[in-house]
């Protein structure tokens, strides 16, 4: 591998973070439709590996989620914006349980209801940002879906420690 693609993988050829999220596309710019998005996600991925795909997307959600290093939770919400994920509202229970709605999911918001919840990677990615934060185990549980079951929000409980 010439010298200067080195530092765009680790080791064993893994593509960073810091280089995913370089974009260069002079005429089409740094967005793409969400649809592209959940064409992937939710119809070609699953195609592939299944509807046991849910617990890969929460994985994958969650390494990402603690790779960000995060140290505040206004600097995890800023990201959601940036990426348009959906709009985040944080809703603390105790000191142990958290409740957060996503409104606006890009993973699901707009779709009809397919009977089930959509959004494992979206809880994943908070479960392992809000473990990188607090620097203590957390578990998302989607409790709520817009696409998957009709509901106002994705809302996923959180049990913290």
């Amino acid at each position: 591998m010439p010298e200067n693609h080195r530092a765009n993988a680790d080791a064993d050829g893994v593509i960073t973070l810091q280089n995913a999220l370089k974009v260069s596309r002079p005429e089409l710019g740094n967005q793409a439709p969400v649809a592209l998005f959940r064409l992937v996600r939710l119809v070609a991925l699953e195609a592939i590996v299944g509807r046991g795909a849910s617990g890969t997307f929460y994985v994958a959600g969650k390494k990402l989620g603690e790779s960000l290093g995060l140290s505040k939770v206004d600097e995890f919400l800023a990201i959601c914006d940036q990426l348009s994920i959906g709009k985040i509202e944080v809703h603390q229970q105790d000191a142990r349980h958290l409740h957060i709605d996503v409104r606006e999911c890009v993973t699901c918001s707009g779709m009809s209801p397919v009977g089930r919840p959509l959004c494992h990677f979206e809880g994943g990615l908070i479960a392992g940002a809000l473990k990188g934060i607090l620097g203590q185990e957390a578990r998302a549980r989607e409790v709520s879906c817009i696409g998957g079951l009709g509901d106002g929000a994705c809302g996923f409980d959180i049990d913290l420690g």
